[in-house]
């Protein structure tokens, strides 16, 4: 099984156009290998994607930071003294100890363990203790020992930190993306509220969960009306995909209305997959962004997060507007999905699935699919060139 599970020949039915193409097999969601070639090709290995950790008004001031997990790794995004934001490692370089968790505001980060001190960009700046503990070390040089670094770039507000030793600059990599967002003004948004899910499932499992309405009638019945469908659009870019409807089953008016948008911008709303892992949906009163954070084969943690203009959130009925018709509504739409998102995932465990076929609603579900495959098992196209020869 190791040897076919990376060749070509299982995946030959879903690499065919949609109307003619099957679902992944079970393996790709549940196999350690498989997980395993995942996070090597998309996420952490030499050929890692820019993945995004939040935004920077997420630490508005100097010395404010959040923690979090990513890929199994501590990580810390602060803003420094001179204004600049940093994404570190939050494992002391001494002997491992995490020096930071959570979020809030300090000066320094003190490691729990033996009081390594660094500054707020991560440079080693002590090693207090009397006697001095490293009088007696030789050549250390406190320079060479600050908290390890992590590639990050910022676009239109976000974070994107990658693994990759020499990746592409981020704006490369988003490709036709800011262009297509532009009248969104998405840097001028601020965050306002998330929330956090630990979900017993693959990453793919929800992800394509939230590329599809097919579901919608079933699982989310209450919150729709039969005789009023959706009906989404897709769009096929370079880095991202994206669905469009004029109707959404959560509240996107009630606020001001966003300056700048176009017709079709200022009447729907887009669903929007940038590759690998983040979710941006954009409406014409506010943005919503979704971080699927693989833990392993069928663990995922979900960042849902808020953003709305500056300007509407200074209003006078913000808070008492967003509260019940915004958060509270998408949060129980969340606890539907997470009702069926580790039941699939207990169903792909089971041995027994056997891929059935698309439906046309899944457009992005298969281009989620196929863009896993790239990565992992090699373009088709090059696939195919390496059998000839």
């Amino acid at each position: 099984m190791q040897d076919s599970l990376f060749s070509s020949e299982p995946y030959a039915a879903t690499r065919r156009p949609l109307h003619q193409a099957r679902p992944l097999p079970s393996w790709c969601y549940v196999s350690p290998e498989w997980y395993q070639a995942e996070l090597d090709a998309i996420f952490r290995g030499p050929r890692g994607e820019w993945l995004c950790v939040g935004r920077v008004d997420q630490v508005p001031e100097p010395g404010t930071y959040y923690t979090m997990p990513l890929l199994q790794q501590p990580l810390i995004i602060v803003r420094d003294r001179a204004n600049a934001v940093h994404v570190l490692s939050a494992v002391c370089r001494h002997r491992g100890a995490i020096v930071a968790e959570g979020e809030g505001r300090c000066s320094a980060f003190i490691c729990p363990y033996h009081s390594w001190t660094y500054k707020l960009d991560g440079e080693l700046a002590g090693t207090p203790g009397r006697p001095p503990p490293m009088a007696g070390t030789e050549a250390f040089d406190r320079t060479e020992y600050g908290l390890t670094r992590i590639r990050s770039e910022v676009w239109a507000g976000f974070i994107f930190v990658t693994f990759n030793p020499n990746p592409k600059p981020l704006l490369q990599a988003l490709g036709g993306l800011p262009e297509f967002v532009r009248n969104y003004r998405i840097e001028e948004m601020q965050f306002t509220h998330r929330d956090i899910y630990e979900v017993d499932c693959n990453w793919k499992v929800w992800l394509e969960n939230a590329f599809e309405n097919y579901h919608a009638p079933t699982i989310h019945r209450k919150h729709i009306d039969p005789a009023n469908p959706q009906m989404w659009e897709f769009h096929a870019g370079d880095s991202f995909d994206a669905m469009y409807s004029r109707r959404s089953i959560v509240a996107y008016s009630g606020l001001p209305e966003l300056p700048g948008l176009d017709e079709r911008q200022a009447a729907g709303l887009y669903h929007i997959w940038l590759r690998p892992s983040l979710q941006i949906i954009l409406t014409s009163s506010y943005m919503k962004y979704r971080q699927y954070l693989p833990e392993g084969p069928e663990k995922l943690r979900l960042i849902e997060n808020w953003s709305f203009p500056r300007s509407t959130v200074s209003t006078p009925e913000f808070k008492a507007t967003v509260g019940p018709a915004y958060y509270e509504k998408y949060a129980e739409i969340i606890r539907e999905d997470l009702t069926i998102s580790p039941n699939v995932q207990r169903g792909m465990r089971s041995g027994a699935y056997r891929p059935g076929r698309y439906s046309l609603e899944e457009f992005i579900v298969h281009r989620i699919a196929n863009y896993v495959l790239d990565r992992v098992i090699g373009p088709e196209e090059a696939v195919r060139s390496a059998a000839a020869e």
